[in-house]
């Protein structure tokens, strides 16, 4: 098999745990360990240059008025996490998130910089994989923070900016 079918399949072994199909095992007795280790790997090595690219001006300055909200952390947030596993705790590298952290009461919270790639032309819906990894996060225990590129650039200063992620931060349920 190519990298791109170990990344594939091991795709779709995350997808069957996460909505608990297949027996909540994935692909864990059709594949044999060594092919969903193979799987996992070819994952990580695609994952690899995402985690090295510099951070989108959009991304930045999100993460800075994140950091500045009168929020209490008991994981400050940070840009370019992997995704923590159902338990979580456990990174289980799956997904690449924008910016994450989790409140002091224990929340945690993705922060997502929804650049164009997110959407549909010409109705602005959310692509097929923005929805996947909207319900991913779910099953992981994330409260999603959704920011399109547009509202976010109609926004001036960094008081209409918090304001605006306060109010994101609340329809979400993370205080």
């Amino acid at each position: 098999m190519a990298a791109e079918d170990h990344r594939q399949l091991w795709q779709v072994h995350t997808w069957l745990l996460d909505f608990q199909l297949a027996g909540a095992q994935g692909l864990q007795g059709s594949l044999t360990e060594q092919q969903l280790q193979q799987c996992w790997a070819a994952w990580q090595q695609q994952m690899q240059p995402t985690l090295e690219q510099q951070h989108t001006e959009f991304q930045r300055s999100v993460f800075a008025a994140v950091r500045q909200l009168p929020i209490t952390w008991q994981q400050q947030p940070q840009l370019e996490q992997l995704s923590v596993g159902r338990d979580g705790v456990t990174p289980d590298g799956a997904l690449l998130l924008d910016i994450a952290g989790r409140t002091a009461a224990g929340v945690l919270v993705a922060v997502e910089a929804d650049g164009p790639t997110h959407f549909r032309e010409p109705d602005g819906g959310l692509m097929g994989t923005t929805q996947y990894r909207n319900r991913a996060l779910a099953v992981r225990g994330y409260r999603l923070v959704s920011v399109p590129w547009w509202e976010w650039a109609k926004l001036r200063g960094d008081a209409q900016r918090q304001q605006y992620l306060m109010q994101q931060f609340e329809q979400a349920g993370v205080v």
